[in-house]
């Protein structure tokens, strides 16, 4: 399953979706690998960017508040499941804004799924 669609299926959950401990835990393992990934691309992209700019000072601010919360202790939750789903969403939707604002400076070519 991509990331996009882990992401899509996290957020639309009920509230209580049914789901075995070790089926949560996995969902929230793959989603915790996810924002890694996407975070590393954010901050690939925002290393291509000359000190200064404006947009790379606000990825490391959103890199900076990814690495706080992927560092907080982890629960088999259904909460810590939809923050890590969020997290990777607002990380997918930096990134996007970084090529649209930048296409012509930034290799961003999708790495990830």
């Amino acid at each position: 399953m991509s990331h996009e669609r882990m992401v899509n299926a996290v957020l639309g959950w009920p509230a209580d979706p049914g789901l075995s401990p070790a089926d949560l835990e996995q969902i929230i393992l793959r989603l915790t690998g996810a924002a890694h990934v996407v975070a590393d691309d954010v901050r690939h992209a925002a290393e291509q960017l000359t000190d200064g700019q404006t947009a790379r000072t606000r990825a490391a601010a959103v890199l900076a508040e990814a690495w706080h919360r992927l560092a907080a202790d982890r629960q088999e939750t259904v909460a810590c499941a939809r923050d890590r789903a969020r997290l990777v969403r607002t990380l997918y939707e930096h990134l996007d804004h970084l090529a649209l604002d930048f296409p012509s400076s930034l290799d961003l070519q999708s790495r990830h799924g």
